[in-house]
């Protein structure tokens, strides 16, 4: 086995100890209705090794701390295998996404790819637990395990993940605070707090006027999916927002380097130049200067190629006279002189 095999299985099986205690700890806090599916913030862990450490260290995060977690809670190491396959490829599925790709998420295009991936990876990692339990071990029984067993660890999965996998990566250094990802991280963090604010508010306000707990649940799980929904939605839209906003300082950041290197077309400031507002009138200014500059350049280019020339036509006529005026030259002068006169 090679040094960074080992590297990644030694990584992997030590967060998997990490992860399958905090699974343990974590089983006392059962969802409603949710036979065994726990409020999990501890599944950011294998997805932040995914992209940290590497995507085979995420899914061995997950996998093996699923076996571990559930081994210690009393359910049996391997009763509910497809769950530990589930967790790994929420560790797997947005390393891969991440871990090559985008060494650092500082723009708003790669932290949507980040987050992208956690909602997929969780999708997909709950979807293939549903497919194998179907195929081979036959627990769930539809529709009623939806509301009692999918849908729970789908939602509280793809929430923790959201929000806490950002966190950690922020505080690892993978996440560089720029212009853009401040933005999105602020409008982020304001739209999951409305969002669940909201959701909780609505969900205990009207605990007291329903008739029985089979009600609540339904109430609950409701205002979870909505969540879900509108946290993905006004993701997208603050992503698309934030590109907008950032876009022409993002554009007048590319002019600035062009200018530094002596480049003073600036095609890029075009769109932004167009437009009517401040930072049109900001590119618009830069065009003129930069353009001003270049003139300046050249012009200044020109009266240095006269200046060399006509420092040169100067120490031609210094070397001629140099020559001319030596005794060596003189008397090869009086010799020709004499030699025309014989």
């Amino acid at each position: 086995m090679n040094p960074d095999a080992k590297k990644i299985l030694l990584a992997g099986l030590i967060f998997a100890v990490v992860y399958g205690l905090l699974n343990s700890l974590s089983n006392i806090f059962l969802l409603p209705s949710a036979p065994i599916i726990s409020f999990r913030p501890q599944i950011a862990l294998p997805m932040a090794v995914g992209i940290l450490v590497h995507p085979l260290a995420g899914f061995i995060t997950g996998f093996a701390g699923n076996v571990v977690g559930d081994a210690i809670s009393g359910f049996g190491a391997f009763k509910f295998w497809n769950w530990h396959i589930a967790n790994g490829l929420m560790g797997l599925i947005p390393g891969l996404a991440v871990y090559r790709h985008i060494r650092r998420i500082d723009t708003v295009r790669a932290f949507g790819i980040l987050q992208g991936s956690i909602v997929f990876a969780c999708a997909a990692g709950v979807g293939t637990a549903v497919v194998l339990d179907w195929l081979f071990l036959h627990f769930m029984t539809f529709p009623a395990s939806l509301p009692s067993w999918i849908l729970p660890a789908f939602l509280t999965d793809a929430v923790n993940g959201f929000i806490l996998v950002p966190a950690i990566l922020l505080i690892a250094g993978r996440i560089v605070l720029t212009l853009e990802t401040r933005t999105i991280l602020m409008i982020t963090g304001l739209l999951i707090a409305s969002i669940l604010a909201t959701a909780g508010s609505i969900t205990w306000a009207v605990l007291d006027d329903l008739v029985s707990h089979g009600a609540m649940v339904q109430n609950f799980y409701i205002a979870a999916i909505v969540s879900v929904g509108l946290l993905v939605i006004g993701f997208v839209a603050a992503v698309v927002f934030v590109r907008k906003m950032t876009a022409p300082l993002a554009a007048l950041g590319r002019a600035a380097e062009a200018v530094e290197k002596g480049r003073y077309d600036l095609p890029e400031l075009a769109a932004v130049s167009a437009r009517a507002d401040e930072l049109g009138r900001l590119a618009r200014i830069f065009e003129q200067m930069a353009g001003k500059v270049g003139e300046r350049e050249n012009s200044l280019q020109r009266q240095v190629a006269e200046l060399q020339i006509t420092i040169d036509r100067e120490k031609q006529a210094r070397d001629v006279s140099d020559i001319v005026d030596t005794d060596y030259f003189r008397a090869l002068k009086e010799k020709a002189r004499k030699f025309r006169g014989a």
